[in-house]
């Protein structure tokens, strides 16, 4: 758990991101850096994030080279990133079809 002056930020991952994370621990902390400068860093615009588009919840992907990174953020007086899925550009496009 991140603390900033304002708020406080959590990570969860879902299995299916966990187990993607456990065989690649750099993408892993390539994320926790990325979401890191875009919540309390000086540049959040350097992170390519955008919002997908056409499911009901709102989803959002951090491109990590190659990587995609599917999260959605939970709002209260801790946020909460929850981490969808995780994997190869073309895997995680697929997968999400599966997704509510």
């Amino acid at each position: 758990m991140a603390k900033n002056s304002s708020f406080t930020y959590e990570i969860q991952y879902t299995k299916a991101a966990d187990k993607f994370f456990k065989t690649h621990e750099a993408v892993r902390t390539e994320y926790k850096e990325a979401l890191k400068e875009l919540l309390v860093g000086e540049h959040p615009e350097k992170v390519d994030v955008k919002r997908i588009k056409g499911k009901k919840n709102d989803y959002y992907r951090i491109r990590l080279g190659a990587c995609r990174v599917i999260y959605t953020v939970i709002n209260g007086k801790v946020v909460v990133i929850k981490t969808i899925l995780a994997g190869a550009r073309g895997d995680v496009y697929k997968k999400m079809d599966g997704l509510k």
